[in-house]
């Protein structure tokens, strides 16, 4: 890789912590160590963690003697707070939460890729995201997977 492995996960960590940790935004508690539903307090929700989940290499099968394309993946897993009202909808808060991490992953650039200050050449969500509702009672989860793309 061109760039130092932390140094790709720390960028993207600040880049989300920037945009959506309180007070500017929704979250009140991120990390890169997850936690599970029940070790955090009804304090500390919404929380969002960012979790390494593999990496990927990759050489041309165009081009003979193309350096390998490196790809990372992470998980950005996001807890709502859990309104316990009975009209409480838990996918309404969900959603919200889910725009703001999108919206937190723009390009400089409106058309261009999210590099991470010139990290990478692409940060974008990519694939299924996962939710869940009535986790431990209201709360909902969900896991949005992210993929950093890096030649070397």
């Amino acid at each position: 890789m061109i760039v130092a492995r932390e140094a790709i996960y720390a960028a993207l960590f600040t880049q989300l912590n920037n945009a959506l940790l309180t007070p500017t935004g929704p979250f009140k508690l991120m990390g890169r160590r997850w936690q599970s539903p029940d070790q955090i307090s009804p304090a500390d929700r919404p929380a969002m963690f960012q979790v390494e989940t593999g990496e990927h290499a990759a050489l041309s099968n165009k081009i003979a003697g193309l350096p390998l394309t490196w790809s990372a993946k992470v998980d950005l897993v996001i807890y709502s707070s859990g309104d316990s009202s009975p009209s409480s909808v838990p996918s309404t808060e969900l959603n919200n939460l889910l725009d703001a991490v999108e919206a937190a992953l723009p390009a400089v650039t409106r058309g261009l890729a999210q590099t991470l200050g010139g990290k990478v050449y692409n940060a974008h969500i990519d694939g299924k995201i996962e939710i869940v509702e009535n986790v431990n009672g209201s709360m909902a989860l969900a896991v949005v997977p992210v993929l950093l793309v890096q030649g070397s």
